[in-house]
């Protein structure tokens, strides 16, 4: 479930409407380690002469998710790919510290709710951070290689698959087919979720788990973590 708190701004300009949503962008404060809220960038980028809060979503520290700029909005976070994306912010310099638990599973289950939402596939190529789109320092290193190392997108994948699945409280559910989460462990490969199906028969083909197929007896964890680990190129 994403609990989203919503927010109302008013605007110095008026705002577009995108016609496509195939990206997501995920940046950092910077500077400084604050806990900055949506209300706060919203003055900063008013004082930069922009119409206000250029981020979609703000995840606080604590892991609240705030609305800024309005979903359906043309964004104003990544110059030159503002008209087919989504972004979100996490409070903080992640160069300097890192991003807390809560941020972090946050930002995963934000991301699994769009994705679902814009239909839009749950990897690297369409989960970015800022900086991969041009030259910039954010999201920070430390955001960066959660990344790069497949944290981010591997959680967001098990939330979209295995999570709560009880519709937002923005009110709009997510359109993937849901998996069941009332089996705790998977003792034949027929049983594993589809989506993790190809990693599960990577592992036993490698001789990595044995059985072939048949008596596995893999937990939920498990699974999300073979599935985290290929995401990331672990298992290449």
């Amino acid at each position: 479930m994403v609990d989203i708190l919503e927010k109302t701004f008013d605007f110095a300009k008026d705002l577009q409407e995108r016609s496509r949503t195939d990206l997501i962008v995920i940046h950092h404060t910077g500077g400084n380690d604050i806990d900055a809220s949506a209300e706060q960038i919203h003055e900063w980028h008013l004082n930069k002469g922009w119409a206000g809060i250029g981020y979609h979503f703000v995840i606080r520290k604590d892991g609240t998710i705030e609305r800024g700029r309005s979903e359906w909005a043309v964004g104003s976070h990544a110059y030159g790919e503002n008209s087919h994306s989504l972004g979100i912010h996490l409070s903080g310099d992640f160069d300097q510290a890192r991003p807390t638990a809560a941020q972090v599973e946050k930002c995963a289950m934000l991301t699994a709710y769009l994705c679902q939402k814009y239909d839009i596939p749950i990897d690297r190529d369409h989960v970015v951070g800022h900086g991969e789109l041009m030259s910039t320092d954010c999201p920070g290193a430390n955001l960066q290689q959660l990344l790069d190392d497949g944290t981010i997108t591997g959680k967001a994948i098990w939330y979209a698959n295995e999570g709560d699945k009880q519709a937002p409280k923005s009110g709009v559910s997510g359109s993937c087919e849901t998996v069941s989460t009332k089996i705790d462990r998977y003792n034949t490969l027929e049983d594993v979720p589809e989506w993790a199906k190809p990693t599960v028969q990577k592992l036993i083909t490698r001789g990595a788990l044995s059985g072939n197929g048949q008596g596995l007896d893999l937990s939920s964890d498990m699974i999300r973590t073979f599935v985290i680990l290929d995401r990331s190129g672990a298992l290449n």
